[in-house]
């Protein structure tokens, strides 16, 4: 009696679900008729049972092919279930859902399965929308001319083709899975990783320096900000390769500063360094000394031989000053054949006078220009600081005395 009253509220309990549950239900029979078939079913697709007692096929099968439903039943029959798997089903007014689909082999008395719908067409409408997006944002990153990286989780999820070059790898597997960040070249890591955090905040732009497949650095300019990529929150990062613009602004600068023709420093910088290495030798009680040089004859060379050759001169001239000084030097071609020497720290002259002895001695080597042997003396003034002086004007001014005075014999040199 107890297990019958059980039975009762059982089958209540499956009648409540079978009328009242959201997905379509339903039973297939051993020939492949749909037997049985819930409300939902009805509600979802628009068939009765009543449009299966003649048919053995789905006629809700999207293609019309008996060939899906017949490789169903041996499964069924073979007592195989068939899990969730998302399919196309036909309403009975002709319109196509997207359907989850189930099945359960149960091979008893007349049912050989059961299975169950559940209209997906919503969710799979959400994620074509995403997909679309997800394409369309591809295919715009692929005709941006600038490298785009996508990196999820601190790893590369997607480079564009820009990108790949840009690192100089073969193929997106060879970036994909590491750090963008990999690639930086950088001393202080958890500085970059702020740097990072601010331009993601900002989307203000930082130049750092990147370091490629194949061993070559170049400067990149690098502009990062959160999206959502394929639905899940990530970091677009946009490197722009700024090699030529940072080398072009080095030129500049180099040039604002330097003598074109021999590269050694213009006057513009070297009084910027007087003035410095006046202050410092003063709180450290040193010595400097300001050399002002000329080739002698120079005029007579360049007119009888060409500037061509006067510039050769020029150029081997100012390389026989920078193999005779030390680091700390400063060397300044101020024009034409006239330059300024700063040494920088000594501590008595005797040092400068050995530099000076040094320097007179290899401007005695003739230079060789075009296979011709060229004899070209050099006559140097020089004035010390504290001694002579300690204004750089007053220095400079008093080392081309000195030079005058050493002009009047040429090929030697004279402290003021």
């Amino acid at each position: 009696m107890k297990f019958n009253s059980q039975s009762v509220v059982e089958s209540n309990v499956l009648e409540l679900v079978w009328n009242n549950t959201n997905e379509a239900i339903f039973t297939i029979g051993y020939d492949g008729r749909i037997l049985t078939a819930n409300p939902s079913f009805t509600a979802i697709l628009g068939w009765e049972e009543t449009d299966f007692r003649e048919d053995s096929c789905f006629p809700f099968f999207a293609d019309n092919s008996p060939e899906e439903h017949q490789k169903q039943l041996t499964q069924f029959k073979r007592g195989h279930d068939i899990p969730y798997y998302v399919t196309r089903r036909k309403r009975k007014d002709g319109i196509v859902l997207d359907i989850l689909a189930s099945y359960r082999a149960i091979n008893n008395g007349e049912v050989l399965a059961v299975g169950m719908y559940k209209d997906f067409s919503e969710h799979m409408n959400i994620q074509r929308r995403l997909q679309a997006s997800e394409d369309c944002y591809r295919n715009l990153v692929e005709f941006i001319p600038d490298a785009i990286f996508v990196e999820s989780n601190g790893k590369i999820a997607f480079v564009n083709s820009p990108g790949i070059s840009l690192v100089g790898a073969k193929s997106a597997q060879e970036v994909i899975g590491q750090s963008v960040w990999q690639f930086i070249r950088t001393d202080d890591k958890i500085t970059l990783k702020a740097k990072i955090q601010q331009v993601i905040s900002t989307k203000e732009p930082i130049i750092e320096r990147l370091l490629r497949f194949d061993g070559e650095t170049i400067w990149v300019e690098i502009i990062a900000m959160a999206i959502v990529f394929e639905g899940e929150s990530v970091i677009q990062i946009l490197l722009r390769d700024i090699t030529s613009k940072k080398n072009y602004d080095a030129q500049l600068e180099f040039l604002a500063f330097h003598d074109p023709l021999t590269g050694l420093t213009n006057r513009r910088y070297f009084t910027t360094q007087i003035n410095q290495a006046i202050e410092n030798a003063e709180k450290k009680n040193h010595m400097l000394a300001v050399m002002y040089i000329d080739i002698d004859k120079f005029k007579r060379i360049n007119d009888s031989l060409g500037h061509d050759v006067g510039d050769q001169l020029l150029k081997q001239f100012a390389n026989r000053l920078k193999e005779h000084v030390r680091e700390e030097d400063v060397l300044c071609r101020i024009g034409g054949d006239e330059f300024l020497i700063l040494l920088n720290g000594l501590k008595d002259k005797k040092k400068a006078l050995e530099i000076v002895s040094r320097l007179h001695k290899a401007f005695q080597v003739p230079y060789l220009i075009d296979n011709q042997r060229i004899v070209a003396t050099s006559s140097i003034g020089i004035a010390m600081f504290p001694e002579n002086g300690i204004d750089s004007k007053i220095l400079i001014s008093r080392s081309d005395a000195a030079l005058y005075l050493a002009k009047e014999q040429r090929n030697v040199f004279q402290f003021y």
